[in-house]
C-alpha cells in the first residue's frame, strides 16, 4: 500500500485541495528529487523506525524491497519531493500517476515518509502542497491518499487537506480535487526547478562534509 493523493472534478463529488499559504516555518528546505539521489532516498527509507516503515507501506517490507522502491521513486514513472536538513534527506513525498481509467478523471497516488524525529512538525502538510502543485501542472484531476485506519498522522493530513475519506477493504482512501494549471502555477514550478538544480549540488556537498561541519 502506498498513501496517495489525487484530484477529481466537482461532478465526481470530491473535495477540492485547499490552497494554503506556504508560511510554515521549517528548519530545512523542500525541493524535487533527481535520479542521482536514489541512494539518498534508500538511506532515508532505511532510517525509518519499524512503526513508521510499517505505516508507510501498510505492512512489513524488506530492505531489498526498499531498494527497489527507491529506484522507482526517482524514475520517470513517478515524481518525488524531498525535505532536507543540513544536506540530509529526512522526508519524501511521492506522486505516482495511475493508469488511464475509462470514464474517470486523471488521477495519481501520493505517498509520504517522514523520519521519526521530524514527525509532527508540519512537514507532511508542506510536502502535500508541493505535490498538489505537481499534480496541477500535469493535468492530474484527482489526488488520492491510501493508509491504514490506525495511521493517525495520515488521517490528520488528509482531513487537513479536505480529502473525502472512505474505508475501502480495510484501508482508508482519501480523495481530493487538484486545481487546473495556470500561468502562475507553472511559473512557481519553474522557479522551484531552478532552486532544485542549485540546491541538489549544495545538498550533495553537505553530505560529503563531516557532521560537525554541516550547516556552518
Amino acid at each position: 500500500m502506498t498513501p496517495s493523493a489525487a484530484a477529481v472534478s466537482p461532478a465526481h463529488g470530491v473535495n477540492p485541495a485547499p490552497q494554503h499559504p506556504a508560511n510554515e516555518r521549517l528548519s530545512g528546505h523542500i525541493r524535487k528529487l533527481v535520479p542521482a539521489e536514489r541512494d539518498a532516498v534508500l538511506q532515508h527509507l532505511l532510517r525509518l523506525d519499524p512503526l513508521s516503515r510499517f505505516m508507510r507501506f501498510g505492512g512489513v517490507v524488506s530492505d531489498n524491497a526498499l531498494a527497489r522502491h527507491a529506484a522507482r521513486v526517482v524514475s520517470t514513472q513517478a515524481h518525488a519531493i524531498g525535505y532536507f536538513v543540513e544536506g540530509e534527506l529526512r522526508a519524501v513525498a511521492e506522486l505516482h500517476p495511475l493508469g488511464k481509467r475509462p470514464g474517470k478523471p486523471a488521477a495519481a497516488e501520493a505517498a509520504f515518509s517522514v523520519e521519526r524525529p521530524w514527525q509532527g512538525k508540519g512537514i507532511g502538510s508542506a510536502l502535500m502542497r508541493h505535490l498538489v502543485l505537481l499534480a496541477q501542472n500535469r493535468g492530474i484531476e484527482e489526488l488520492q491518499v491510501v493508509f491504514l485506519p490506525n495511521n493517525g498522522p495520515m488521517r490528520n493530513l488528509a482531513v487537513h487537506h479536505a480529502a473525502d475519506l472512505k474505508l475501502d477493504d480495510e484501508e482508508m482512501v482519501g480523495r481530493m480535487r487538484a486545481p487546473r494549471a495556470t500561468v502562475f502555477s507553472r511559473t512557481r514550478e519553474f522557479l522551484g526547478d531552478i532552486f532544485s538544480l542549485f540546491s541538489s549540488a549544495f545538498d550533495l556537498q553537505e553530505r560529503l562534509l563531516p557532521p560537525h561541519l554541516r550547516g556552518n
